[in-house]
């Protein structure tokens, strides 16, 4: 499944973009704004960031926010909403950008995979006797080890 929303980038005058996207915003009562250093950079933080809002409603169950128009969607509106004054950017634009939701849910979704590990016998009965939550613990565990806390 694809979702293509309207985008807003403003090019900064101090460098990057600044990147907004104003109907997951208005739908989701949320910040959907984001930024890069180069133009790519934008874009692609843009898919991720609508990636993650809409895979985040449907895991959740919701409807996924409605589309605008591309020319319903007001640079004017976002910059009040905002209420930034002097706002010193060097150019802004509209695009769309379409998101592949089934590429990214394969990625980074929340569905639970079922793993089978072995452990010493005397490490089972032990952390069974205590009520340890095998499952919770890998996954801390693995946490701990891909981000290196």
């Amino acid at each position: 499944m694809k979702v293509i929303y309207p985008v807003l980038f403003y090019e900064e005058k101090e460098g990057g973009y600044s990147v907004f996207v104003p109907d997951l915003q208005k739908a989701l009562d949320t910040s959907a704004s984001t930024c890069g250093s180069t133009l790519e950079e934008a874009m692609s933080m843009a898919e991720d960031l609508i990636a993650g809002l809409v895979l985040d409603e449907m895991e959740d169950g919701k409807q996924i926010p409605q589309a605008s128009k591309i020319e319903d969607v007001s640079f004017e509106e976002l910059e009040k909403s905002l209420d930034i004054q002097d706002w010193d950017y060097v150019s802004k634009f509209k695009t769309y950008i379409a998101v592949d939701i089934n590429m990214y849910a394969e990625k980074w979704g929340k569905e639970l995979v079922k793993k089978t590990v072995n452990i010493p016998r005397w490490i089972n009965t032990k952390a069974e006797s205590l009520k340890i939550n095998f499952s919770k613990t890998l996954e801390e565990a693995l946490l701990q080890k891909i981000y290196k806390e």
